[in-house]
Parts: C-alpha cells; sequence; structure tokens
C-alpha cells in the first residue's frame, strides 16, 4: 500500500529525544532509539497504516480497484 517513493519519506522526530532523523531510519541518529514506523491514511477507510503495508488490516484493500470491504469505507 505504499505509494510515495523511499527518497520521499517525511522526516521522523525521535520520541526519546526529539532529534528529526531521515524518513528511512528505523533508529535515531543521535540516541540510537528505535523510531516508530512512517503511518499513512488507508485510501479506501482512512485508517492509519504503516507504510510498508501491502494490505489494509481493517478494510482489506490492496491498492486495486474493488478492494477492500465496502461497509468500511469512508463513504459508508
Amino acid at each position: 500500500m505504499c505509494f510515495r517513493p523511499p527518497e520521499m519519506k517525511p522526516p521522523k522526530k525521535c520520541p526519546e529525544c526529539g532529534a528529526r532523523n531521515p524518513g528511512m531510519k528505523t533508529t535515531c541518529k543521535k540516541c540510537g532509539a528505535p523510531l516508530p514506523p512512517a503511518m499513512i491514511d488507508c485510501p479506501h477507510c482512512g485508517i492509519p497504516q504503516p507504510e510498508d503495508s501491502k494490505i489494509c488490516a481493517n478494510c482489506g484493500f490492496n491498492g486495486k480497484p474493488g478492494s477492500g470491504n465496502p461497509a468500511k469505507s469512508k463513504e459508508a
């Protein structure tokens, strides 16, 4: 379900020390703490998902037209 090229990931803020880190980092460059995964909203249901998810855990949307549970759509 990734809709953003890897080089365009927004920066991440470290929850421990507050340092800004490049979006592709998994640990803080300053203190080494683990960084939270980048999140995007599912275009079908609107629920935040990890950016590298292939299928939405809430509605099952996989990026193809017609996929996803219609009852869980943002329009439902």
